[in-house]
């Protein structure tokens, strides 16, 4: 099996040409690159997707077990679970200079997340335990970060098909399948008990690993010119490292290029820069135009959809179907605690089949203009819901069942949003170049370049995140209001759970 990129990127200087520019309404092809480690290539990112995402939702729901409920406020537990995951997103990307180096990344995500589940399985108070979640909760968000990058540096190769977008696309779908596979494994495992079956799942963050190495093809693997091709060399990257302490990581060239017999004097001829880095004024100039395009519409939709997860959801209760009159629903709904949970695996599995919507179901992204739609949609749900809590108009006009479909079609609906605006967000950040030319226009270096890339990638991550956070204030004041007011209308079913 081919091997992944040993160390830290770099950008070929002279003969990887910069990626095409895209329009707005391009066909982008999703057919996978011809060559037989395509089925690898997929696989890869949606595993480094599925494992990255399920060790969080496995150590989050070990947690709330072991924590106290009662003595513990559940903003707490959030706001550990997701301020970690925050600060790495605004601050790695705009004060860590150099190039990245995945190899160190991803051995740091593994022993992160193992680390987490060690203090969560092992610990008898509330203070480590919440330590666990905010260690778990750092690794996830590093581990999203380094995985989308990842994938710029692969869609920069002179391929037939965009591998940048192929990467995002796969990687999304396994972000949305942690949801579903996180919840199935703690649900099988957690009779073991906490400590045990979080031991059980410590191995998962070797399986992160493993697949980095031994299951993503290498860049050579993946190129069709051999001059685009990427591979290590061994003592150039040792000797680069020792003259560059202040670098995140040593520069790589071709492996085609050391066949050729390239010496490192040639390399460093072709315009290879080992200090090369760029500027906090500069990283903030590539971001000021991705604001309104990228970050408020996945603040928003985040905002919108956790704000319902959290805080209308909890009160979208009705009376348990009768078996008799609705033999469907009263096969699932047994009592009135079975609402909240089914609401969340209606959301899970929208969000997963919409997160796949580019890699398995094979669907056009959606044009750059059109981005805000999916968040203008969410923010309309957000309202649609939260009157039906507060109000009951759906319970009004179609009786108690009628009421319980349109909500479940409403959740549905916010699982496809959020997880449209995500894969469609980052799909275009790694394949759109229409923001100008970036810092050095036409013949900039292809390594500062691919910098660039990586950066703009990166820098919009804390989005949806802080889009979450603040959800959970708005939450802890939506939920008891939203119930006070059905309890005024002579509807106390929020108060019987």
């Amino acid at each position: 099996m081919s091997r992944a990129p040993s160390t830290s990127t770099t950008y070929p200087p002279t003969t990887l040409q910069p990626m095409p520019v895209h329009s707005h309404t391009t066909s982008i092809r999703h057919a996978s690159p011809p060559h037989p480690h395509k089925l690898a290539y997929g696989a890869s990112f949606f595993c480094l997707g599925l494992l990255n995402n399920v060790l969080y939702v496995i150590i989050l729901s070990a947690a709330l077990d072991l924590v106290d409920k009662a003595a513990t406020p559940k903003g707490i537990i959030l706001f550990v679970n997701i301020a970690p995951a925050l600060l790495v997103k605004i601050g790695w990307p705009y004060f860590v200079k150099g190039k990245v180096q995945y190899s160190k990344r991803v051995l740091s995500c593994s022993a992160i997340s193992f680390i987490g589940i060690l203090i969560v399985a092992l610990s008898q108070s509330l203070l480590p335990r919440l330590s666990g979640i905010a260690i778990a909760s750092f690794s996830s968000g590093l581990g999203e970060m380094t995985y989308l990058q990842l994938s710029t540096v692969y869609g920069s190769l002179d391929t037939p098909a965009d591998l940048g977008g192929i990467a995002v696309g796969w990687f999304a779908s396994g972000t949305g399948a942690a949801g579903l596979v996180g919840a199935g494994l703690w649900w099988g495992l957690r009779g073991l008990g906490v400590r045990s079956g979080l031991l059980v799942c410590s191995f998962l963050p070797l399986c992160m690993s493993l697949t980095f190495y031994l299951l993503l093809p290498s860049f050579t693997a993946m190129t069709t010119s051999p001059f685009s091709a990427y591979a290590s060399i061994p003592e150039l990257e040792d000797s680069l490292s020792d003259s560059d302490d202040d670098d995140e990581g040593a520069d790589l060239v071709g492996g085609a290029a050391r066949e050729e017999g390239y010496s490192r004097r040639a390399i460093a001829e072709a315009g290879l820069s080992k200090a090369a880095h760029l500027t906090t004024s500069e990283k903030l100039k590539l971001a000021r135009p991705l604001v309104v395009r990228y970050m408020l519409p996945l603040f928003f939709v985040y905002l919108a959809e956790y704000a319902i997860n959290s805080g209308v959801a909890p009160t979208l209760i009705y009376e348990v179907p009768d078996p008799v009159t609705a033999p469907v629903l009263g096969s699932i709904i047994k009592s009135l605690r079975d609402y909240y949970p089914l609401w969340q695996l209606v959301y899970q599995t929208f969000v997963f089949i919409s997160r796949s919507s580019l890699s398995i179901l094979h669907l056009p992204p959606i044009p750059i203009p059109y981005l805000p739609l999916p968040t203008l949609f969410q923010l309309a749900l957000l309202l649609l819901t939260s009157l039906e809590s507060s109000l009951g108009y759906l319970e009004s006009t179609l009786g108690e069942n009628g009421a319980i479909w349109i909500t479940f079609a409403m959740i549905a609906c916010e699982g496809l949003a959020g997880g449209s605006a995500y894969v469609n967000c980052f799909f275009w950040l790694g394949v759109d170049e229409e923001e100008g030319e970036g810092l050095l226009g036409e013949g900039k270096d292809p390594q500062r370049q691919g910098m660039e890339r990586e950066f703009r990638i990166a820098s919009v991550g804390f989005a949806d995140t802080l889009g979450i956070l603040l959800a959970s204030l708005v939450a802890s004041g939506l939920e008891p209001a939203l119930c006070s007011a059905q309890v005024a209308r002579g509807r106390t079913l929020c108060r019987q759970l």
